[in-house]
């Protein structure tokens, strides 16, 4: 079985690229998050993470949920939760003891005035416990939350895969209904959140990606109803951004629009990604297979770079596209050395035969 569908692993690179952007951004943001670095509210850049923000995560987590549903009927259930162990908790624990430090390095001269060199910065990570945004210099997972979320999901997803499997017997009726319930039970629990996550949501998504986005006859029948799905979603993301970043008023219809980004978002852009990214090159699979390991190294980098530009004195504007153009190229460098590095590129959750 061919464990690999070339649209998700191509939408799946796109949307990570889009996390440079999104990183950039927050240190704009007009809700009075502190980040790891701000300088000022720039409505514009704040409209951007806004639009992106509904849909995001939980695509990531839909994204996922394909994946493992050729991988899991590809290795079975133990197989897969120790592959998932090894090649997540790996870069998980790699990432929050030695990546991570550096946000909350930064942040800590940002927001505090620290003047110790980072090595001593050390024992304040380790030490300082609150509530572990890292935003005061403290300890945090950082975006490595997605990765250990995703452990628990993988796990979770196995126990509840394999009840359904009992239930339903292959029964189309009983899947559409569970498929139905699970949809409905993605919108209604959307905003429920456990540490600040919505992992309850993300779960669902997870179990619909499993489900229904890897049947691709499910998927052509989705197509023909891509103009919907992309109009609605565009108006209601652009809604949603004015509303949250420049009104502020309207809080019942944010909301709306809010759930009408997350509900369309989702199927509109996977859509998108059977129209248009369902190809595969040497350029594409070689993005593909450093897509996690994007992920993993873009945001400290993202935010040395707006440290180290703003103090040469340049305005946010200019401070946001030099570290945009700076980090991109950072980025995708420290990729491309980490893959060609056998033992490093372990730390990182790459194998150097990725057929699966």
């Amino acid at each position: 079985m061919n464990s690999r569908v070339n649209y998700i692993d191509n939408l799946r690179t796109t949307i990570v690229s889009l996390l440079i952007i999104y990183h950039l951004g927050i240190a704009y943001n007009s809700w009075g998050e502190a980040n790891y670095i701000f300088f000022e509210r720039v409505n514009l850049i704040a409209s951007i993470v806004v639009f992106i923000s509904p849909w995001f995560m939980p695509l990531m987590f839909l994204l996922a949920g394909v994946s493992a549903s050729f991988s899991l009927k590809k290795r079975g259930y133990s197989d897969f939760i120790k592959e998932r162990f090894i090649r997540l908790g790996i870069p998980l624990l790699f990432g929050i003891t030695i990546i991570n430090p550096i946000l909350s390095f930064i942040a800590d001269k940002s927001h505090n005035g620290y003047d110790g060199n980072y090595l001593e910065h050390y024992a304040i990570y380790f030490t300082r416990f609150t509530d572990l945004t890292g935003y005061d210099g403290g300890f945090t997972p950082g975006h490595f939350w997605f990765i250990a979320v995703l452990i628990i999901i993988s796990c979770i997803g196995c126990g509840v895969i394999k009840l359904i499997d009992c239930i339903s017997r292959n029964n189309r009726n009983i899947m559409l209904i569970i498929n139905c319930f699970i949809i409905i039970l993605a919108i209604a629990v959307f905003d429920v959140t456990f540490l600040g996550k919505r992992i309850p949501a993300y779960l669902c998504v997870y179990l619909l990606g499993y489900y229904l986005f890897s049947n691709q006859e499910f998927i052509k029948k989705l197509v023909k109803l891509k103009i919907l799905f992309i109009f609605v979603f565009v108006l209601s993301s652009i809604m949603n951004a004015i509303l949250f970043v420049y009104i502020e008023d309207y809080e019942l219809l944010n909301n709306i629009c809010n759930y009408l980004s997350f509900v369309t978002g989702i199927p509109a852009l996977i859509c998108l990604g059977k129209e248009y990214l369902d190809y595969s090159n040497k350029v594409s699979r070689y993005c593909s297979r450093l897509s996690y390991v994007f992920y993993i190294v873009h945001f400290p980098i993202v935010v040395l770079c707006q440290y180290f530009i703003s103090l040469t004195g340049v305005g946010s504007v200019h401070n946001f596209v030099l570290s945009l153009l700076i980090s991109s190229i950072m980025t995708c460098s420290v990729c491309y050395i980490i893959e060609k590095n056998t033992v490093i590129s372990l730390l990182f959750g790459l194998k150097r035969d990725q057929a699966s």
